[in-house]
């Protein structure tokens, strides 16, 4: 049990170029699969509708105002993608309509307007903090405060042009509120489906291939599901209940990838490794394809289930490896995932089932909207200091924003307010980000300013021609977004030249001022990064102490169960699982940002590389631990655990701490010894009786001990049992 087997090492980050060049490339990306004609028009629709009915009803500058409006509410939608989040989407038109207001009133008192455009940019910088949906209410409340405030007006007037803002947001919401609604719950089984499709991939996909796609979908899917809902009907809880135990299978199958990839190293020619297990795993997946299907209401699908289940029931009957650890594991796991298929697919089949009018009733407290306001408040108050890359950013954003609005009112420009607005949303937090976004909003702004001189060249457009041109640009626009920012945002730009037209007919000049202000605003972004750069090399180590710290408690909540013969409380172990996939899905994503910048400012590649795939192999083997404590079966305390779940808890807050210290940060005091948890490995397996259950827990607590170990190797702490892997995890 102590022989050291050789991991497979997780491939090293390839090098794609410095990082400008890699800005750039990302910049010019793009997805043809990302392109979506039906959500473009659903968002475009608004946008050419109020337009026309302010334009016809009022005036061509209410027109073009209610249009600005829906316009800017449906990029806060189309750049993040997905079903329109309409909680934020109405909360982006509230903001933008307020920034309207207090810019407007502020504008004729220099020294008071440009102190809460300061205030303002503050705000919007931390915002970030919230994730991209966050970013953009941020970024757009800054253009509204900028944008409208260069029209100086008292407060009736003020009210009046933020009313009209508010009123074509509010339309926006309005529409795509009343086209989701028909179809009930369509939606919501769709991006149930489509968690099901990714757990059906991960099912026969390589042992070595990550849960994490899978858990997405179905964070998406619980996310649909929570949104505020007037009607449903009770398919809703099935809906629900069928992301539980999605999120549980998902657990299942990794532990499973885990002990299958144990099987084949254990393999020889003698004893080959079986295939039982290959082929209910891909019937597994057929299930699962079956079921998101039958969720959508497949019935052809829905019929085609009970089949394949009699099959894999079979096949898992059948499947009885010798009792060995891993032979014992695997089976359970099998005959767990077996179990687990049974219920969804009945749940699946009931979510299909699509019920009528009669069926829906109103839905009360389908979410709990106070709890998402008190947890956002509390991230954004989290990242207000100058030690957090995003208050940093609130900081250089608030500099960049002031410095671009002084000099934009000394500047010859035409219309120099969209310097200001180029500026604030070329910068970002991250390097990366920050230079890609620069070249993407250049690029796009030149391809939108040719293409909206092409036009005006060659058709002249004018009256109903501009607003029936507008739609259709932004239609184009919102439908290639995903696909593309730097071609959604030409489009876009080429929206804001016609919607400009509509009050000033003078295209070609409204077109070059724009792209003029653009690059010119976009440079001045630049430059300050450059000045005043952001590096993400801190919040990348700290993202790994992060999933080490939270990985910590997980496995010693595991370990206490087993400890105590108790059999493990689903209700404390879900979050916790959760909260260790969400920190290995931030660290994965900041240590990949800081791989992005500058070889001199990022994170060490094969330290960050090596630490996540040992937190992996650690995770996994808990995964395992921890559904065999939560099976309802006698199970006997295993006292002599205790002192190894000390160490390896002392171990890993040890490596916890300096990760999150740093190198270049003041060094944590170091321990006198880090625990030698390879001889309480020993002490443990000389103790334990020689049964099933206790060589499968062995078999685990070995692969903890060596990621643990390698851990500390790769955090550069000495290891007491001198015996540690150094590149191979």
């Amino acid at each position: 049990m102590n022989a050291t087997k050789p991991r497979r090492a997780d491939p090293e980050p390839t090098s794609r170029g410095g990082p400008l060049a890699v800005a750039v490339r990302d910049a010019v990306r793009f997805d043809r699969s990302e392109i979506d004609i039906a959500s473009g028009l659903l968002a475009a629709i608004p946008v050419a509708a109020v337009l026309a009915i302010g334009t016809i009803a009022w005036s061509a500058v209410a027109g073009v105002t209610m249009g600005a409006g829906a316009m800017l509410v449906g990029v806060a939608w189309r750049v993040g993608g997905g079903r329109p989040p309409l909680a934020v989407l109405a909360t982006d038109a509230a903001i933008m309509a307020l920034s309207t207001f207090v810019g407007c009133v502020t504008g004729s008192v220099s020294w008071l307007h440009l102190a809460v455009l300061v205030v303002w940019s503050l705000a919007g910088g931390l915002l970030v903090a919230l994730g991209n949906r966050g970013g953009v209410v941020g970024t757009q409340a800054i253009i509204a405060f900028v944008v409208f405030g260069r029209f100086s007006q008292p407060a009736d007037a003020a009210l009046g042009l933020a009313g009209l803002v508010l009123a074509g947001g509010g339309a926006q919401v309005l529409f795509l509120s009343i086209v989701r609604w028909p179809p009930p719950l369509r939606g919501q089984r769709a991006v149930t489906a489509a968690g099901y499709q990714e757990l059906a991939r991960l099912a026969t996909a390589s042992w070595d291939t990550s849960t994490l796609p899978a858990a997405t979908a179905l964070d998406q899917a619980d996310a649909a599901l929570s949104s505020p809902t007037l009607f449903g009907d009770p398919a809703v809880m099935t809906l629900r209940s069928l992301v539980t135990e999605g999120r549980r299978i998902r657990v299942e199958l990794a532990a499973i990838h885990l002990l299958t990839r144990r099987r084949h190293e254990e393999a020889t020619q003698d004893e080959p490794l079986d295939r039982g297990a290959q082929r209910v795993l891909e019937l597994a997946g057929t299930v699962l394809a079956l079921a998101a299907r039958a969720i959508e209401g497949d019935r052809a699908a829905a019929a085609e289930l009970p089949r394949h289940l009699e099959r894999l029931s079979s096949d898992t009957a059948e499947h009885a490896l010798e009792p060995s650890a891993s032979g014992l594991s695997l089976s359970r796991r099998l005959a767990a995932l077996a179990g687990q298929l049974r219920a969804v697919a009945a749940l699946a089949v009931t979510a299909g089932e699509a019920s009528g009018l009669r069926a829906r009733r109103p839905l009360a407290y389908t979410n709990r909207p106070l709890d998402g306001v008190r947890t956002g408040l509390a991230v954004i108050r989290a990242n207000a200091r100058l030690d957090s890359p995003v208050g940093r950013h609130a900081l250089r954003l608030a500099v960049v924003v002031l410095v671009a609005e002084v000099l934009s009112r000394h500047l010859p420009l035409s219309r120099s307010y969209w310097m200001v607005v180029a500026a604030a949303t070329t910068l970002r937090p991250e390097f990366g980000a920050t230079f890609t976004r620069g070249a993407e909003r250049a690029g796009g702004t030149a391809l939108g300013v040719g293409l909206a001189g092409a036009i005006a060249v060659a058709l002249h457009p004018s009256g109903a021609a501009t607003v029936v041109l507008v739609g259709v640009l932004a239609w184009a626009g919102y439908a290639t977004f995903r696909a593309s920012f730097a071609v959604g945002f030409a489009f876009i730009t080429a929206v804001v030249v016609f919607l400009l037209n509509a009050i000033s007919p003078d295209t070609l000049a409204t077109a070059w001022a724009r792209l003029l202000d653009t690059l010119v605003g976009g440079a001045l972004g630049l430059i300050a990064y450059a000045v005043w750069p952001t590096w993400s090399q801190t919040s990348a180590r700290n993202a790994l102490a992060d999933l080490i710290g939270v990985a910590r408690e997980y496995v010693k909540a595991t370990l206490a169960a087993i400890t105590a013969g108790r059999q493990a409380n689903v209700q404390e172990m879900r979050p916790l699982s959760r909260r260790v996939r969400l920190a290995r899905t931030q660290a994965e994503a900041t240590v990949a940002r800081s791989l992005s910048e500058p070889e001199t400012r990022r994170i060490d590649a094969g330290q960050s590389q090596g630490a996540l795939a040992a937190m992996r192999r650690l995770v996994q083997a808990a995964h395992v631990l921890r559904l065999d404590a939560e099976e309802e079966r006698s199970r006997r305390p295993v006292p002599s655990l205790a002192p190894f779940a000390t160490d390896l808890d002392t171990l890993l807050a040890d490596v916890d701490a300096t990760f999150r210290a740093g190198r270049d940060g003041p060094s944590p005091a170091p321990p006198a010894a880090l625990p030698d948890l390879r001889a309480r490995y020993d002490e443990l397996e000389r103790a334990a009786p020689h049964d099933a259950d206790n060589e499968a827990l062995l078999t685990e607590l070995d692969e903890i001990v060596d990621a643990a170990n390698g851990l500390a190797s790769l955090a550069g702490l000495e290891s007491a049992d001198g015996n540690v892997e150094l590149q191979n995890q």
